[in-house]
């Protein structure tokens, strides 16, 4: 199984590009299944991840029970993925 990649700020933003993606595919009419793989190929984790994610964007879950799922299996959040995050200054170490 590969990390999921995307961060906590990203995941408790339900208006975020990510969710947005997928509930547009689900408006477009493509299967669950399709749908949740395509987010394992793109975010990372194992399918029951995804299915939380997809679960979330379409509001029958809510971020929080993904994020408790992740602090089980040992996910640890990844800012340089997390596109919410604050820039990091070239500078600073």
């Amino acid at each position: 199984m590969t990390t999921f990649t995307l961060g906590r700020k990203t995941i408790i933003n339900e208006c975020s590009l990510e969710y947005d993606w997928i509930r547009q595919q689900v408006a477009e009419g493509t299967e669950s299944g399709l749908i949740i793989s395509a987010i394992q190929r793109c975010f990372g984790g194992d399918e029951e991840t995804a299915g939380l994610f997809f679960d979330i964007a379409i509001g029958e879950s809510s971020p929080g029970i993904l994020l408790a799922h992740l602090s089980m299996i040992g996910w640890t959040a990844h800012r340089e993925y997390d596109a919410y995050s604050e820039p990091r200054d070239a500078y600073s170490a």
